[in-house]
């Protein structure tokens, strides 16, 4: 029972191609994924790996393919599903050539914002016309394509930000990914170029049975709302996962809630104490406990320079985990399954956005998903029209609009055995297909 969570953040990929030889972050990647391979044994598979911004560079569609076979590695060697991988944006993933005068004019503008009220309002103005959120966000085209197989971009109108909900024993985790790096450029500083996220994106509904984790980028230091996203997420969530800083940090707030930033993975060795790091949690609800609570095991790795390996962070007692008990409210819990030993049979939730994850009986229409959505549009487009599934209006969306569009379709045409089968001729899988009855 519970989830074990991989989470790892400012993974700096850059794209060498022939001159593979010059990247000194091989090593690490090469190191982390030895460290893995020996954790193994203790920790068995990995259900969800968060990689919380910064998996490029510089933004280019280079870099996010050496990335893509990365994470593809990582999975084979965890065991974790490619589909369970969840991303969000730094600002390393903006493509700062894609930053034209329109686009610096508007960061301009919202930077020098003075508080909340003034950032949401400019925030739905930009948002709600569709022509100024695409000239936005277009810096993140790349991320954008790269993060559409797995799930991590905003959903229909929603331009912001996106949601995951995920069976935690007797309760769902629901996941939300923001984008701390809607206006990052070349200006961004913690004091005098703040970035921002507005309150439709860390203000978080409570819902019954639901604890909420949220994946940023920045941390709210970094933010021109910093003090009223700290105010959100602290009253509405159990766990808050940054990234950016490269410093390992870690803060619980009144026994209620854990924060932590990552540290970086593969921080620039031109920093002052460069230290790799990345974490594991394992999230448990004890179902035998009379009070409500989230227990959190969080195994920290870091990089020892002398050992050239990653090795365990021990704390005071010499243990290689922190353990937390979360203080629950009772909203978060099933009324029906807090008796001792009781097994969940249903979870009578709705999902925010799409079927519910469970990580012990996977989805197959969430694995289709991903490698559909994963393969490079001009294939993407000849099993759409070989399954009828274009339509006139598609010629005012976008590539990734249309890509999605196709995927809907088919599910709501039944077409999903059709799709995979057009999927798995052009991957060469020999898998059986599960839409079959």
């Amino acid at each position: 029972m519970g989830l074990k969570l991989l989470h790892i953040s400012d993974i700096h990929f850059r794209a060498f191609k022939n001159n593979e030889y010059l990247d000194l972050d091989k090593d690490i990647q090469n190191e982390l994924e030895f460290d893995l391979c020996g954790l193994k044994q203790d920790f068995g598979k990995i259900d969800l790996i968060l990689i919380g911004g910064d998996i490029a560079f510089s933004g280019s569609e280079a870099e996010y393919k050496v990335a893509d076979e990365w994470i593809k590695k990582i999975c084979e060697i965890t065991e974790c599903e490619q589909e369970n991988v969840l991303t969000v944006p730094g600002n390393h993933d903006v493509d700062r050539s894609k930053l034209s005068v329109i686009v610096l004019d508007a960061h301009k503008q919202l930077k020098q914002l003075k508080n909340r009220n003034e950032i949401d309002y400019k925030v739905s103005q930009y948002v709600n016309d569709k022509e100024s959120a695409k000239t936005l966000l277009s810096p993140l085209t790349n991320y954008n394509n790269f993060a559409q197989k797995y799930g991590s971009i905003p959903q229909g109108d929603n331009v912001l930000y996106w949601t995951k909900d995920v069976v935690l024993d007797n309760s769902i985790l629901r996941i939300r990914g923001v984008n701390s790096a809607l206006v990052s450029d070349a200006d961004d500083h913690e004091n005098k170029s703040k970035l921002l996220l507005g309150s439709h994106q860390s203000n978080i509904s409570r819902d019954n049975g639901v604890v909420n984790l949220v994946l940023c980028h920045h941390p709210p230091q970094w933010l021109l709302d910093g003090d009223d996203v700290i105010i959100d997420l602290n009253a509405r969530t159990r766990i808050q996962l940054f990234g950016h800083k490269h410093e390992f940090g870690r803060e619980v707030i009144e026994n209620c809630c854990l924060v932590l930033a990552a540290g970086a993975m593969q921080p620039s060795r031109s920093e002052s104490g460069w230290e790799p790091r990345y974490n594991i949690l394992e999230l448990a609800i004890p179902s035998v406990s009379q009070d409500h609570i989230l227990n959190v095991k969080l195994f920290k790795r870091v990089w020892k320079k002398d050992l050239k390996k990653f090795v365990a962070d021990y704390n005071e007692d010499g243990v290689d985990f922190e353990e937390h008990n979360l203080k629950l409210e009772k909203h978060e819990i099933r009324e029906d399954i807090r008796e001792k030993h009781e097994v969940i049979v249903e979870l009578k939730i709705e999902p925010m956005t799409e079927p519910i994850i469970n990580v012990n009986n996977p989805d197959p229409k969430r694995r289709l998903a991903f490698m559909f959505l994963g393969l490079p549009y001009h294939i993407k487009l000849k099993i759409a029209f070989e399954m009828g599934l274009i339509e006139d209006k598609d010629q005012e969306l976008e590539e990734i609009e249309k890509t999605q569009a196709y995927f809907k379709r088919a599910n709501e045409r039944g077409l999903l055995n059709e799709l995979w089968d057009h999927v798995a001729k052009v991957l060469n899988l020999t898998t059986t297909n599960p839409f079959i009855k």
